[in-house]
């Protein structure tokens, strides 16, 4: 075989592989949004504490391998601990976002800053608190189509003085 010929037969080889990988790739605005349900956990000197959470991510893809996040969840579900009602009434971050895909699977890693308000109510009483950490996270996304994924994340949204508030989201989204 000539220079020329494995130098056409390479171009060919690399022109297909960059067709194929136009099908799989999202789609091209850089937005994106999901929804889901976050199975959280308060962990602090007593009992773990188990309520629930809706959370949404808006994201907007700097790079292919970089975007940013805005977070914002609600409480859906309380937990009672020892006759204590337990809520998480909100929750909000903004998160850098590196990551990588290949084929249909994308994997990410999140880091910045979530705040949460957590409400604690029992015996007559009610008490609230609110404060903020450094958040982390690593995740996965499945892209079913170029506009459609589902995605499972593990966060840390809290760590200080022996508290932490961390959970497991699971999650549909769309990208614009």
């Amino acid at each position: 075989m000539t220079k020329i010929s494995i130098l056409t037969a390479a171009l060919l080889l690399a022109a297909g592989a960059g067709a194929a990988q136009a099908q799989t790739a999202p789609a091209t605005s850089g937005l994106y949004g999901d929804v889901g349900y976050t199975f959280l956990n308060l962990k602090s000197d007593g009992p773990t504490v188990k309520p629930g959470a809706l959370r949404g991510i808006i994201g907007w893809d700097l790079h292919p391998n970089v975007a940013i996040e805005a977070m914002l969840a609600t409480g859906l579900k309380d937990d009672t601990v020892d006759g204590v009602k337990f809520k998480v009434t909100r929750s909000y971050g903004l998160f850098v976002t590196p990551k990588y895909s290949f084929d249909q699977f994308e994997v990410f890693g999140r880091v910045g800053y979530a705040n949460s308000k957590i409400k604690a109510s029992g015996f007559g009483l009610s008490s609230s608190n609110s404060d903020g950490s450094f958040a982390w996270g690593l995740g996965g996304r499945y892209n079913f189509s170029k506009t459609i994924y589902g995605g499972l994340d593990y966060m840390q949204y809290y760590k200080k003085d022996g508290d932490t508030v961390d959970g497991v989201n699971l999650n549909v989204g769309y990208r614009f």
